[in-house]
């Protein structure tokens, strides 16, 4: 069963049909991460990329890697596959995933996420869970979906969220969490 629901692509304002349950239309959860640098931890370098989906409102922004979480999937497993396919970089350690075999109803993954952004305006509304890791590799874009794949350092990140018109809503915000975390010295 699918429902209704209107958002803005490219200033236009379309209806698109949207998953439904219990007659109330889905939200379905989105996996970012914010991925540093495993080569070059003193630096605090991490993972961005620009949007390239023909038609997408938010095509030329730049946000971190993420996408709609599957079922079936972990959320470490989302972004691992997530960040290898936008970006080709390799993560090796999703952080704040703990996994809960002990119950009789089967497996359970308590996650502690680095924080939670809700997007209740633009495309669609998403509930964007944010998980910190650790990646290593070369940037690179995938055809059709990402280009600018790159590091960048923490300190010049922070300069660079100012253009709020550059960014993917969600990911500045999730972007801007860290930079305090780190700039305040509870840093990761």
């Amino acid at each position: 069963m699918t429902g209704r629901e209107w958002i803005e692509v490219e200033g236009v304002r379309t209806e698109i049909a949207v998953p439904v349950s219990g007659g109330e239309n889905v939200v379905i959860p989105v996996v970012r991460a914010i991925v540093r640098d495993h080569a070059n931890r003193s630096e605090g370098r991490v993972l961005i990329q620009r949007r390239d989906v023909d038609g997408e409102s938010v095509r030329g922004r730049r946000e971190i890697p993420g996408g709609r979480w599957q079922a079936g999937e972990s959320p470490d497993e989302t972004a691992i596959r997530e960040v290898e396919e936008e970006t080709g970089v390799a993560v090796s350690f999703v952080e704040g995933i703990r996994t809960d075999r002990t119950g009789t109803s089967g497996e359970r993954v308590v996650v502690h996420p680095f924080v939670v952004v809700a997007g209740v305006r633009g495309g669609f509304p998403a509930a964007h869970l944010i998980l910190t890791a650790v990646g290593s590799g070369d940037p690179r874009p995938a055809a059709g979906e990402t280009v600018d794949c790159r590091w960048v350092d923490v300190a010049t990140l922070r300069d660079e969220l100012a253009d709020v018109d550059d960014w993917v809503p969600s990911s500045r915000q999730a972007l801007l969490a860290y930079v305090e975390t780190v700039f305040s010295g509870s840093g990761m």
